[in-house]
């Protein structure tokens, strides 16, 4: 599992593994974990975590954009995010990319 240094926060993106498939559920998101056969449900704030997940942005870039969609401190949001993400690595269904790393 990842702990998130700061350098690795602002260096490493979140990105969805590929096992695991995902539908839109009102504002909620459900997730499958095909291999492990599981199943998890995110709130709306966590699935909009998950959805910007795609392996493009940081932590931080995706703290930024949550903090402004909500008009939330971008600092308590960042804590939100980097916890949440660190949840959803614990769990299988994310792993941390290197910039340029496919």
């Amino acid at each position: 599992m990842v702990e998130l240094s700061q350098q690795a926060e602002d260096t490493l993106r979140p990105a969805r593994r590929a096992n695991v498939q995902w539908r839109q559920v009102g504002g909620d998101v459900l997730i499958m974990h095909a291999l492990l056969k599981q199943y998890h449900i995110l709130n709306s704030v966590a699935a909009r975590i998950w959805e910007l997940s795609d392996g493009s942005r940081t932590s931080g870039e995706i703290a930024t954009l949550i903090a402004e969609e909500h008009s939330h401190d971008r600092a308590e949001v960042h804590r939100d995010v980097v916890e949440t993400l660190e949840g959803l690595e614990a769990l299988q269904l994310l792993d941390f990319k290197a910039p340029g790393e496919a």
